[in-house]
Parts: structure tokens; C-alpha cells; sequence
């Protein structure tokens, strides 16, 4: 407050006495006190000019015809002005001076002491200013621990839901697998054949779902691959409709080109569920959802522009609209804050769209909202068009290498089979063996590495789970390598790739995702064979 006697501090005085007013006006020049003053004579002045001066600081009388010091400090707390409030009084007491601190004064002013005003009224604005500089540094450590506290909370759920998700996939493998093995016993009646494939396809069902559930994890971590755009959102529309009630209707509008993106697939349907509660949670129980996918420049308003410096006309966006509340210009420019916005600007979670700012930046995109009041909102994502070249220098896994159409099969190959799961061990081992293959299995890295040094040779494949007690896939990979340079691994997983060196996936012959069924893996054998 060095700058106090240089600056204009807006004061507003509330006394109906005029001699004590010029007084108290006097007593802050006289100090050389630069202020702007306004006075009120009663309540409705003082309410009137609350919102009109705006005052820095307030000067009232303890007690006026119509209102007293105390009850001005209400009507001004009430009215949201945030200033320092210093009460006057005649003659008082030291209980009296208590209560008015109490009440919400920032100081006690006996009238006879009228001459020390403007040192009370410098130490009343340092005090307050202080104070104010406290609560926004408290405000910031609570919103700092919060959201550490978030992100801690949202990390262990994730994990938790990695690990379920492993689980799952282990037993929907074996239940698939074996699945398949009978299908492949002839002969079989057609009734049974129905319901063994039934079984197939509940599976696969029951896949697609523990991906999208992945999918949702907070987890900032990347798995980047090509994905059509239509596609991606036909495939995770049945997850929309499941957080929404039924009241709401999702329409689809998807472009006829193709959109082809390089993304992280999970990361972005994380993106578009906050995208779809947060339009969702803007509607009361009812109103329409619209998905539109198209290039970046349509000659469609729904699609605004992209990233200056950038070809426009190429980029595949997805704009979400709703019919809900929509929200004023006000709320619309602190949209991206990570704090949520109250539930009256549109109900739309600041903390959710801050999480789709960092994804969709993460992938070079852009995000852009429209809104109106009463008019619903439109959020519109803009991502860049997938760069083939880059996919293929990444990890080759098997949904990129076609399968062959030929039923045939069988081999007389050595494999080196490693899975800690028995089930999916025994399981593929013996629908191998059926098929003339000669099978070794082992339980963990470090059997089947000490099975490999034996004779590097013999085993024309390896088949490895990424993740096993001692020796894991990936180390096991390398040392594989060491004793044979041109050996054939395949790598099985159910979890993310994420935290693996891209060159160590590059070097894999093929990665093949769980579940799976015993007969992709022979097929995907008998493809990078033949090819």
C-alpha cells in the first residue's frame, strides 16, 4: 500500500450528520488521502450506490434512522460487494467494538478519534488486501490438492480397472478357445454347432466391451494406431446410449468419406463420453444428442475452422450438439477452466472439457464451442488426418495383417508356447498338437528361456505373454534375440503398449491382443510363414 496517497480509493460514506461527513472527509485529505467519495444518507441510498460506486472501501455510522453499521455490512455481503467495511461510532464500548468485528467490520472508529481516520482507513485496505491474497493462495493449495487427490484417485482406479481388465480377458480367451476347439471336432449335429458359436459371439461381445471399458480409464498414457472416424463412433455409439437416459435421443450424422485418423483410441472415447455427459447433463431428461463426423472445411457452420497454418480442408472433426440450456458469453469464455461451472451456465463441467483440451491437444487437434442461451451447445474436434507412414513403422499387430481365407492349417512346427495362465497354456497347446504341431510349453520367461538356450533352432515360433511372474515377454523378447536374430516371436497382451520402446515393438514379428481364439493364432502363424 506504498502507493495509497497517489492512487483513487472509490469510498463510499453512509451518515446522515453532514457536519460529521465533511469531517470525515477533512480528516482522509488533510493525510493527503487521494479518494473518490460518495455518500449515502440512508438505506436506500446506500443500496442504490452499492451497485453504482462500487466502493474499495465502506464508512458507515454505527447507527442511522433507518439502518444501522451492522445491518449495512449485511446488505453489502449480500449484494457481492467485496470491501472492507470500518463502523463509526459516537461513543462506545469495548463489547460493542467485539461484536461489530464479529458481525463483519473491519474496524472500530470512535468519533472522537476522527483525526486518525486515514491511518485507520490505510491499515483497513492493507488488512483487506492481505486477507484477500490469503484466500486465493488457501483457494489454489485446496484446488491444487483436489486435483492431485483426482488424479491419485483416477491413476488407482485406472490401474484397478487394467488389472480387472487382464482378468477378464484371460477368462473370455479360454472360454472362446475351447469354444473353437469343439467346433473343430467333426462331426457335429447343427443345433450344437449353433449354440458353440453362439458362444463365439457372446465373447467377442463380451471383448468389444472390456476394450471400451479400457477405454474409459483416466490415463494419460498413448497407444496411438489408425482409426476410421465413422467407424470409431458407430462402434462406441451403444456405450453413448447406455449414460444417457432413455428420454434423450443420440442421432448420428456421419460424413460418407472416410475419415481416417492416427489416435489413441481410448484417450479419444474418453474425450467423447465427457463430451456426451456433458450435452446430456446441459438437457433436462429429455432433448436430442446429434454426432456429426466431416472434413474440416464443408461450407457447414458445424464445422469451424481448425488451427491457423494448417490444411483445413483435410481435417476429420466430430461436432456433438445438444438442445439443452446453453450458456451466456460469460460462462462460454471460462468453459476450459479446470474448475466446474456452475449447474446454471448449461451444466457443463469445466473439469470434464479440461480433460478433452489436454487429449485432443495431445493429438495435435483442436477444440471449438458455440453456445447460445436457451440454444443448446456445439463442440466440435478437429483432428488431423492419419500419416500411414508413421503407422507403419509402428508395432505390427495381428488386426493389421490379413488372415488367410484357407481352412488349412496344420503344421509340423516346433512352438515354444509361454503363459502363466494354465488354462490358456493347455488350451492352445492342445488345439496346436491336433493340428501336427509340436508344442513345448512353459510357465513363465525364465522356463521357457532356459528351454530356448537348449537348442535356439528347434523352436520356430515363440508365443509370449507380455505380462508373467519372473521373466516378463518383453525381456524375454531380448534375450531371445541375443541367441537368435531372426527369431519369431509373437507377443500376447491385453494391456496397454503404451510404456514400451517403440523400437523393441517394431522387431516383433507380430503382437496379438487378448482374448483371442486358438485358430487366429495358427492362422497368424501360417500368414507371416507364407509371407
Amino acid at each position: 500500500m506504498e502507493n495509497l496517497g497517489r492512487q483513487n480509493v472509490r469510498m463510499l460514506l453512509l451518515g446522515d450528520n453532514p457536519e460529521d461527513v465533511e469531517l470525515e472527509i477533512a480528516a482522509l485529505r488533510n493525510a493527503r488521502l487521494s479518494i473518490a467519495c460518495d455518500v449515502a444518507r440512508n438505506r436506500q441510498e446506500f443500496i442504490e450506490q452499492l451497485s453504482l460506486f462500487c466502493p474499495d472501501i465502506i464508512l458507515t455510522d454505527s447507527a442511522l434512522t433507518d439502518i444501522t453499521g451492522i445491518e449495512a455490512i449485511g446488505i453489502a455481503r449480500s449484494r457481492g460487494v467485496d470491501a472492507p467495511v470500518i463502523i463509526i461510532a459516537d461513543e462506545g464500548s469495548e463489547a460493542a467494538a467485539v461484536d461489530s468485528l464479529r458481525q463483519g467490520a473491519i474496524d472500530y472508529v470512535l468519533r472522537k478519534n476522527i483525526s486518525e481516520l486515514a491511518a485507520h482507513v490505510k491499515r483497513a485496505l492493507e488488512i483487506w488486501e492481505d486477507r484477500k491474497v490469503k484466500e486465493r493462495t488457501d483457494a489454489e493449495e485446496i484446488s491444487r490438492r483436489q486435483l492431485l487427490f483426482g488424479n491419485r484417485y483416477m491413476e488407482a482406479i485406472g490401474r484397478l480397472s487394467g488389472d480387472v481388465a487382464h482378468d477378464v480377458n484371460n477368462i473370455l480367451t479360454g472360454i472362446m478357445g475351447y469354444a473353437e476347439i469343439c467346433l473343430s471336432d467333426t462331426p457335429l449335429e447343427p443345433e450344437m454347432r449353433r449354440r458353440l458359436e453362439s458362444i463365439l459371439s457372446i465373447g467377442q461381445r463380451g471383448a468389444d466391451l472390456v476394450r471400451q471399458l479400457i477405454a474409459f480409464r483416466r490415463q494419460m498414457t498413448t497407444d496411438f494406431k489408425v482409426v476410421d472416424l465413422n467407424d470409431f463412433i458407430t462402434d462406441i455409439n451403444h456405450f453413448f446410449r447406455r449414460i444417457v437416459e432413455k428420454t434423450i435421443e443420440i442421432r448420428l450424422d456421419l460424413s460418407p468419406d472416410v475419415l481416417q485418423i492416427r489416435c489413441d483410441p481410448g484417450q479419444l472415447a474418453q474425450a467423447m463420453m465427457h463430451l456426451i455427459l456433458n450435452a446430456k447433463d446441459a438437457m433436462s431428461g429429455s432433448g436430442i444428442i446429434i454426432i456429426r463426423t466431416g472434413r474440416g472445411l464443408t461450407g457447414d457452420s458445424q464445422f469451424p475452422v481448425c488451427r491457423a497454418g494448417e490444411n483445413r480442408e483435410r481435417h476429420c472433426c466430430i461436432a456433438i450438439s445438444d438442445t439443452g440450456a446453453g450458456m451466456d458469453e460469460h460462462h462460454l469464455q471460462k468453459i476450459f477452466d479446470p474448475f466446474p461451472i456452475p449447474q446454471d451456465a448449461g451444466k457443463v463441467s469445466g473439469l470434464d472439457l479440461t480433460l478433452v483440451y489436454s487429449v485432443i491437444r495431445a493429438h495435435n487437434g483442436t477444440v471449438a464451442v458455440t453456445s447460445k442461451k436457451g440454444e443448446g451447445t456445439r463442440i466440435t474436434v478437429c483432428l488431423p488426418p492419419c500419416d500411414m507412414q508413421r503407422e507403419s513403422e509402428g508395432a505390427p499387430f495381428y488386426e493389421t495383417i490379413p488372415a488367410k481365407e484357407s481352412e488349412w492349417i496344420s503344421g509340423a512346427e516346433t512352438i515354444l508356447v509361454v503363459e502363466d495362465e494354465d488354462e490358456l497354456r493347455d488350451m492352445l497347446a492342445t488345439f496346436m498338437r491336433s493340428l501336427g504341431y509340436t508344442v513345448v510349453p512353459a510357465h513363465n520367461g525364465r522356463e521357457a528361456l532356459s528351454l530356448y538356450r537348449t537348442d535356439p533352432e528347434r523352436f520356430h515360433f515363440v508365443i509370449s505373454d507380455m505380462f508373467m511372474p519372473h521373466t516378463g515377454g518383453i525381456e524375454l523378447f531380448h534375450e531371445v534375440r541375443k541367441l537368435n536374430q531372426h527369431a519369431r516371436f509373437i507377443l500376447v497382451t491385453g494391456y496397454s503398449l503404451a510404456g514400451v520402446d517403440d523400437q523393441t515393438l517394431a522387431q516383433m514379428t507380430a503382437i496379438i491382443r487378448k482374448p483371442y481364439t486358438p485358430k487366429q493364432v495358427v492362422k497368424l502363424m501360417r500368414d507371416i510363414i507364407g509371407a
